[in-house]
């Protein structure tokens, strides 16, 4: 289990961090979290955020690891008739998939870098 590195609180629970912000215990998410950890980082949450956090948190749920990027330009595709990674990369310009993961409670993937 990775140790914390930072200790947030959100409506008055610890939620632990490690050294990259993302949940020590996954099980402590909330959409509150979510929007706590985006916002240190700078990133205000819309409906695309949101559908992407979800559609991992999903994924995840269903499969037991996040999804490869194919998949999620596939699903963002579907959903909106047509689009690219670059799509996906504006919303998250750092990693959509990784940056999902870390909103959306998820572990970060292990093929991250």
């Amino acid at each position: 289990m990775n140790e914390a590195a930072e200790t947030l609180y959100v409506g008055g629970c610890e939620v632990a961090l490690d050294d990259e912000g993302f949940l020590v215990d996954s099980s402590r998410w909330t959409p509150e979290v979510a929007e706590l950890i985006a916002a240190r980082d700078g990133v205000e949450l819309g409906a695309d955020h949101w559908w992407l956090i979800e559609f991992v948190r999903d994924y995840c749920e269903r499969y037991g690891n996040p999804p490869l990027m194919r998949v999620t330009v596939a699903a963002w595709r579907e959903r909106h008739g047509e689009g690219s990674s670059r799509d996906l990369y504006r919303l998250f310009p750092d990693g959509p998939v990784r940056l999902a993961c870390k909103y959306g409670g998820q572990p970060k993937p292990d093929w991250c870098i």
